[in-house]
């Protein structure tokens, strides 16, 4: 997510925010997020308001696992890597979640109709593409969970699944 550029918005409440579709590789049903609210150099927040139609719903739970909060994370830091990308005149990119360090959640389930907040922010950047974000998920501006991910973003895309999968 380094740059050159600098940037930096926020999306009023009332506003839709950006349009996944264009930052994140993830199609519905595997976009768990629901908007993009704000984005700066190396960090950013997006939301979901959790419904019963979401891949993740569990009746049991009555809402999203406690575990899915990873996932919710990973793709705030993807969308706003690719608000960083499209910012600077490229296209979205592929990331890998390689891992969680500390993942912690005081709830049981991510509740069904309320909204949660997930907050990223880079920690640690090397130009082989690894990075290290912190990362928090709030409800009512109480954290609810933190961890700190793993990713990488690799430099050339077509030659990693070449060499990995092909």
């Amino acid at each position: 997510m380094a740059g050159t550029m600098s940037l930096s918005f926020l999306v009023e409440e009332n506003n839709m925010g950006h349009d996944l579709a264009e930052l994140i590789k993830h199609e519905p049903p595997m976009r768990l997020i629901d908007k993009l609210c704000s984005a700066e150099q190396g960090k950013g927040q997006c939301c979901l308001t959790v419904s019963s139609d979401n891949l993740f719903y569990s009746e049991q739970y009555k809402g999203l696992p406690a575990h899915v909060g990873i996932e919710l994370m990973a793709q705030t830091i993807a969308a706003v890597a690719g608000y960083q990308s499209k910012a600077d005149g490229g296209e979205i990119k592929l990331g890998f979640l390689l891992g969680s360090r500390k993942y912690q959640c005081d709830i049981d389930s991510f509740k069904l109709g309320e909204r949660y907040d997930i907050f990223v922010e880079e920690l640690h950047f090397e130009s082989s593409g690894l990075s290290v974000f912190e990362c928090d998920i709030r409800h009512n501006d109480k954290v609810v969970a933190q961890a700190r991910l793993n990713v990488y973003q690799p430099p050339d895309e077509t030659a990693f699944i070449e060499e990995n999968y092909g």
